[in-house]
């Protein structure tokens, strides 16, 4: 057995069900390491408990392999979480997620203006 694997499945779950469950411990964790941002928006920093450091590791590459539901687009992001098709804007046209000014804005943020609330650095020509 490769416990290395093993105990990336294991922090992957928990990841998973402090995005997608309510109780105690989700609601301490939220609390003191997330405030107002999403799990995708949070890094790892001297001082956090060794629990939390370790989630923070596995974290990139949890969320390479998982999708969003999309209930009011609040916790994910527009860019960089894969909530529209397999793949996410960043990836799908880098071009255009290099000039973005707010990367890390939210798909309610986005979508709460018409025309959508895409801030980039200079005009785009086609």
């Amino acid at each position: 057995m490769d416990l290395e694997i093993q105990n990336k499945c294991l922090l992957s779950k928990w990841l998973f069900k402090l995005i997608n469950e309510d109780g105690l411990w989700q609601e301490i964790l939220k609390h003191k390491y997330l405030g107002s941002k999403t799990i995708s928006q949070v890094e790892k920093k001297i001082g956090d408990s060794h629990f939390w450091f370790v989630l923070m590791e596995v974290k990139k590459e949890f969320l390479q392999y998982v999708t969003f539901n999309l209930p009011n687009g609040e916790h994910i992001r527009f860019w960089e979480d894969k909530w529209l098709g397999n793949t996410s804007f960043s990836a799908q046209y880098p071009a255009i997620y290099n000039l973005v000014i707010r990367k890390h804005v939210t798909v309610k943020k986005v979508m709460s203006l018409t025309p959508l609330d895409v801030s980039i650095r200079r005009a785009l020509s086609w």
